[in-house]
């Protein structure tokens, strides 16, 4: 090998060392900086979509979620650019998140409408079941013992006051069956379940007056026992047909003042605070 051959490669090896050397030093930095880089998003990316506290953070709206991806201006003036993770330069990785948390946000939203759901179910259960404690209270046969109770009573409260003692046994029968029909029709109107002593209130305070009041006017609308003891019938069977035509008028007219007053009365029993 001659001298100027020994010279080019002692002159050239070193040079390519050297380049390559620069080459793979740059090209080095370069990769690291770029893992650096890549994995200051992904951390930035993390943090974003993980929660930072015990506490649970709010769900973004998707209005929020989009304003993350789009340009904005900070309090002072400064741009603020685009977020690093755009949907089209997400990495695999932050793929499976943003897909994670995609699902655990559609999750949500499921576990609301579910709650709504079943609150309103929860209401339409308690309106069934006032429906249904309504109509097992109205039923026939409870609503039957129930007005005989009433009538019982009322019969027995007017036998021992000395002001019915112008009554005869017959009339008593009339005002406390009719007293009775006025009772089931204001229970039924306003779909009320009374207790013990506010059926006992209704009985003493508010049913006499109006049995006296129609005791006195059927003495002047039946003029014969005849007509007392379809009275009684009536009142019973709520079948105006046992009614003669001028027994019925005669009745109205006795009748229709002693309802009104009652009613009267009525409007001013309050249940709930009885």
């Amino acid at each position: 090998m001659t001298v100027k051959k020994i010279l080019v490669l002692t002159v050239v090896v070193p040079v390519v060392l050297g380049v390559l050397g620069v080459g793979g030093y740059y090209g080095s930095q370069a990769l690291m900086q770029n893992d650096a880089a890549n994995n200051k998003d992904l951390e930035k990316f993390g943090l974003a979509v993980l929660p930072q506290s015990p506490n649970p953070q709010p769900t973004l709206s998707e209005k929020e979620q989009q304003a993350i991806y789009q340009q904005s201006t900070g309090v002072l003036g400064a741009t603020q650019e685009v977020a690093t993770f755009a949907n089209d330069k997400l990495s695999p990785t932050q793929k499976v998140i943003k897909g994670l948390m995609s699902d655990k946000e559609q999750l949500v939203k499921d576990k609301e409408e579910l709650s709504d759901e079943i609150t309103q179910l929860k209401a339409r259960i308690a309106e069934l079941e006032e429906y249904k404690r309504l109509n097992e209270h109205f039923a026939p046969d409870k609503i039957s013992e129930e007005l005989t109770k009433v009538k019982a009573r009322l019969k027995k409260y007017l036998l021992n006051s000395p002001s019915a003692a112008r009554f005869n046994n017959r009339q008593i029968d009339i005002v406390s069956s009719a007293s009775t029909v006025e009772y089931d029709k204001f229970i039924r109107r306003n779909r009320l379940i009374l207790s013990d002593f506010q059926r006992e209130e209704l009985v003493n305070i508010y049913l006499p007056e109006f049995a006296f009041c129609l005791g006195d006017g059927v003495d002047i609308a039946a003029n014969s026992a005849v007509e007392e003891r379809d009275l009684v019938r009536f009142f019973e069977t709520q079948d105006i047909s046992l009614l003669k035509p001028a027994l019925r008028q005669d009745l109205d007219t006795v009748l229709t003042p002693c309802q009104e007053a009652l009613h009267e009365q009525l409007a001013k029993f309050t249940p709930g605070k009885s």
